[in-house]
């Protein structure tokens, strides 16, 4: 099951949150912090961090990091979500910081858990009571993630999964750790706002990533040398339907 760490708000509050993700099913809690301090040692090291942060707008940062900042720190390790934002500049500024949902103080359980599964998913949620004005800056926001270049390792990792590899392969491939290849990969969703591997490989067809017809390209399995051909035309959306 995924893991989550949650951060901020009161203990009681932090309880009930605990109660409500945990009866859903998608996720177990495996940490808590009452301020941004006790935060690093949450994250953990590469192999033991959480899939996702559930940061309440409240956290203590006892005059430190600014809540953008604090998100910065979060989205590096793990997927963010961002709980209790009424504020339209906040909450695109924790957007363009790194957080992949930003919930206001209203939501419901079920809007709680759903967004939960969404961003452990790969998606972005946004759920404010301004959602009309919000949503232009969304635009804006995941506009500008879609432009950011991908960089050579997101690219190396993005062609393997276009031709078909797994990511324990792909992790054998390039003698990566299949948290840090997942955790690539997950970059690239939020960069490109996509929702699933499915729309990154149509992304590498569509921008030249992968070239249609240029041959194969040799991917280590199981610790033998295969050949995985790439394939000959763009993806389509029942390949996509297939690597999702």
């Amino acid at each position: 099951m995924q893991t989550l760490v949650l951060a901020g708000g009161p203990n009681l509050v932090r309880a009930a949150v605990t109660e409500v993700v945990e009866r859903s099913g998608c996720v177990t809690v495996v940490g808590q912090a009452a301020g941004h301090t006790e935060l690093p040692e949450l994250l953990g090291s590469e192999g033991e961090r959480p899939d996702a942060v559930l940061l309440d707008r409240s956290l203590r940062t006892e005059g430190g990091p600014d809540l953008p900042e604090v998100v910065s720190l979060t989205a590096a390790a793990a997927r963010t979500l961002v709980l209790g934002v009424s504020d339209i500049a906040e909450a695109d500024a924790c957007l363009r910081a790194g957080a992949t949902g930003v919930l206001g103080p209203g939501v419901t359980a079920a809007q709680l858990t759903g967004a939960l599964e969404t961003v452990l998913g790969g998606g972005l949620v946004v759920v404010l009571e301004t959602a009309p004005t919000v949503e232009a800056h969304v635009r804006r926001t995941v506009g500008a993630r879609m432009a950011a270049p991908l960089s050579g390792r997101e690219r190396e990792i993005l062609t393997l999964l276009a031709v078909g590899q797994e990511g324990s392969a792909i992790a054998r491939h390039l003698g990566l750790s299949p948290l840090t290849v997942k955790t690539h990969i997950a970059n690239m969703l939020t960069k490109l706002g996509a929702h699933h591997r499915g729309q990154l490989i149509t992304y590498a067809y569509e921008n030249g990533i992968v070239v249609p017809g240029a041959g194969r390209i040799t991917v280590d399995i199981e610790g033998r040398d295969s050949w995985a051909a790439v394939r000959r035309a763009p993806c389509t959306a029942e390949d996509a339907a297939r690597v999702a």
